[in-house]
């Protein structure tokens, strides 16, 4: 099966896609979602990854799937675990 060649991480999406067009900062999406902040920014900074339970509230509050946010991160990871083996 094909994959991106260069899969993003989700947070980038969540930035990206969901709080820039939003006008919406980190402050107020954490406030939103139940979220630290520092949670929130570790999460875009791509320092922290999508649990099932993060992918169940980023779905509730955003309007989407948490399958969506599951598959974003399952593609990072094997993206990231697949250059790793290269380098090696």
């Amino acid at each position: 099966m094909n994959q991106p060649k260069n899969p993003f991480h989700p947070g980038e999406m969540l930035l990206e896609e969901f709080l820039e067009p939003a006008g919406m900062n980190q402050s107020q999406f954490a406030q939103k979602i139940g979220w630290t902040r520092t949670r929130v920014n570790e999460f875009i900074k791509g320092k922290r990854g999508v649990t099932a339970d993060a992918a169940l509230d980023l779905a509730k509050v955003l309007g989407t799937s948490a399958k969506l946010w599951m598959n974003l991160q399952a593609t990072y990871d094997l993206d990231q675990a697949t250059k790793r083996r290269k380098s090696a």
